[in-house]
């Protein structure tokens, strides 16, 4: 995996927690407190800016980075741990899915490559906004609909 500068942190990796938090706990049924997503994700920005300068095998980090949110969420919100795995595997798939959709798009419109996203941080940034703004809108979807795979909710907590 290459590096990614501190910039990308901020600008895509705490806003991409964020989302995979809001999704797939929500999806799940599951209400995270803003103050404990929001410091789940400065942390999960931190370990992502250290294992991204590991040579790991390819999808290494990104199994160790949602096993580390699963946790975190457990500490934070009190959630059974399988709980918490499955809704942080089901928000980041979720993302996933979208940036499977938006990033080959992005790239065939700007007739850029992966090696281009790789060399230039902000064009990488760029290529982010339409991932994030699909997200966007299905989180307000599902926020509004109460869109619920499975809940889990009700089952909450380990107190």
């Amino acid at each position: 995996m290459f590096p990614i500068p501190w910039y990308s942190i901020i600008l895509v990796s705490i806003p991409q927690t964020i989302l995979a938090v809001k999704l797939g706990f929500e999806m799940f049924g599951f209400q995270v407190k803003i103050k404990n997503y929001l410091l789940i994700s400065a942390l999960a920005g931190i370990i992502t800016y250290f294992l991204r300068q590991c040579s790991f095998f390819p999808g290494i980090h990104s199994i160790i980075l949602i096993i580390t949110v699963a946790f975190l969420v457990t500490a934070l919100e009190k959630i059974y741990i399988w709980h918490s795995i499955a809704s942080s595997l089901l928000g980041y798939m979720v993302l996933g899915v979208i940036e499977g959709v938006c990033l080959p798009t992005f790239l065939y419109l700007t007739t850029s490559t992966i090696v281009d996203l790789i060399a230039n941080p902000w064009l990488n940034i760029l290529s982010f906004l339409p991932i994030l703004l699909t997200a966007l809108v299905l989180y307000v979807f599902v926020r509004n609909e109460k869109f619920v795979v499975y809940n889990l909710g009700k089952q909450r907590t380990m107190e």
